[in-house]
């Protein structure tokens, strides 16, 4: 397994004196100066269409960032990402997770030249993460993209050592009437009386809410989080990076004081209300859980005056696409994930 250290200066000097001597263009590593650039791209990157596309973050994952620059202009913009991290104990078959993403204005989408560079850029960062991760299992580095990037897709698709890993849907649910936001929760009751009372759910059963997590209670998730999906673990350092974004709230199912269902979900931009990580324990499904969960969820994403919910499902997982449906979810695009061997 090839080890990078998690210094390599040596290299991004080498890789920035070489763009400098080939193109107009150069690439660095993210600074705070940079937003306003950052907030340019951004729009032309998505304009009209849907994109994959990730904020770059807190300071402390700067590290993981990388734009060039024609210019004071950003013309790509790429990080990485640990997904997952494989426990010991896990299948000697499951591997370590990295994802990447890569985005270019629309009119540099077709410059391998630009996008070779920022990949390999990325791929030396990837390798430095590995090299931090348990050796106890391989890495897989992989991207999304949307089925409207098909430029961007193209691009690493056409490189033979990408194979596919899964597709999924994106769905949405929009808010259609909200105009009685509030009007319908009760005001002298905690919380927990008042959705015990407006979500009722079956006999032997409880509520639970987290806005913020214990090691303990995050422990416990992991741990629940691992039995459900053993190849792909959402891992302690996403589940706390996910947990500090804007309005991150979990909702629990439990019975007989134990987690049986779960959900979580954060607040993006303002407007839509991300939800992940809805699962139910096997023993206790089609038990109208998952339903009753998405409905407090979407309840009270309406009631912070978000215009819509999205949500990801897996194309194959008919149980869960008849659930969302019924909830009111509609399909709006798919994602196709790919990988290669680090």
């Amino acid at each position: 397994m090839e080890h990078h250290s998690t210094h390599s200066d040596v290299h991004k000097e080498a890789l920035i004196s070489m763009q400098a001597q080939t193109s107009r263009y150069y690439i660095r590593q993210f600074r705070e100066s940079d937003f306003p650039a950052l907030g340019a791209f951004h729009n032309q990157a998505v304009e009209g269409r849907r994109v994959i596309f990730w904020w770059v973050g807190e300071p402390e994952n700067w590290s993981n960032v990388y734009c060039a620059f024609e210019g004071d202009k950003m013309i790509a913009k790429g990080q990485v990402n640990v997904f997952s991290i494989m426990s010991s104990t896990a299948a000697p078959s499951n591997k370590h997770r990295i994802f990447f993403n890569l985005k270019t204005i629309p009119d540099r989408e077709t410059d391998t030249e630009l996008l070779s560079a920022m990949y390999e850029t990325l791929k030396a960062r990837a390798l430095e993460i590995q090299s931090t991760l348990p050796d106890t299992h391989g890495t897989l580095l992989c991207f999304g993209n949307y089925a409207e990037e098909e430029r961007n897709t193209e691009y690493f698709t056409a490189q033979p050592e990408f194979l596919p890993l899964k597709r999924q849907y994106r769905m949405c649910h929009t808010f259609t009437d909200r105009s009685s936001l509030d009007s319908d929760k009760p005001s002298e009751q905690s919380e927990s009386e008042a959705f015990t009372d407006i979500f009722v759910l079956p006999e032997g059963y409880a509520w639970c809410e987290f806005d913020t997590m214990s090691v303990e209670e995050a422990e416990e998730y992991l741990a629940l989080d691992m039995e459900i999906w053993p190849d792909t673990p959402i891992g302690a350092e996403r589940l706390a990076e996910i947990a500090s974004r804007d309005g991150w709230r979990m909702l629990q199912v439990h019975a007989d004081d134990e987690p049986v269902a779960s959900l979580m979900y954060w607040i993006s931009d303002g407007e839509t209300g991300e939800i992940e990580e809805v699962l139910t324990r096997a023993a206790h499904r089609r038990r109208g859980l998952a339903s009753a969960l998405l409905a407090r969820a979407l309840y009270e994403i309406r009631n912070l005056g978000c215009v819509d919910a999205e949500l990801d499902v897996e194309v194959r997982n008919e149980d869960a696409l008849k659930v969302y449906h019924a909830v009111g979810f509609q399909i709006v695009t798919e994602e196709h994930r790919y990988g290669t061997e680090l």
